[in-house]
């Protein structure tokens, strides 16, 4: 019965990747524009991997246990608002940095990071159970396979929401 229903899935797929490709980045794809669902995948993950700093990430906060990514950075702006040295105007912009940078050390950061794994499980599946063709070999396709591609397009669906 779940066999039956691959073509609307895969169909479903490549529109949640054209939504997302369009999502990430800021504008439409052309009418009479073709991606494949690979292609517009892969370009959503390019997209939102561009847009990380990865030396950072890499060096200090992958290492960092979640848990402790708050420690970081200051929690509080007491050692800027004392600092004399300082404008009010140079103290109003370090204050937004550094909350840009506690944004990124925790929700930014895990967020993208989420949506590129997801996009990598779903560029995992793409040969096998979203691709019809390949069904005609030996080799069956498992309902749970199906089920849990099904899953990934839920929650692919689900973060193109704001």
């Amino acid at each position: 019965m779940l066999l039956m229903k691959l073509p609307c899935l895969r169909k479903a797929a490549e529109d949640m990747a054209r939504r997302w490709r369009e999502w990430v980045d800021k504008k439409s794809v052309p009418p009479g524009t073709f991606y494949s669902l690979t292609e517009n995948l892969r370009a959503a993950k390019n997209r939102l991997v561009t847009e990380l700093p990865l030396d950072i990430l890499e060096k200090v906060v992958e290492s960092t246990p979640k848990a402790h990514r708050t420690l970081l950075v200051a929690t509080d702006d007491t050692d800027v608002d004392g600092n004399v040295a300082l404008d009010a105007a140079t103290k109003g912009i370090l204050k937004s940095k550094r909350n840009r940078l506690r944004q990124a050390f925790t929700g930014d950061h895990d967020e993208r990071m989420r949506r590129i794994r997801l996009l990598d499980e779903i560029l995992a599946c793409t040969e096998r159970v979203l691709n019809p063709a390949a069904h005609a070999g030996a080799t069956p396709l498992y309902e749970k396979e199906v089920q849990d591609a099904l899953k990934l397009i839920k929650d692919l669906e689900v973060s193109l929401s704001p």
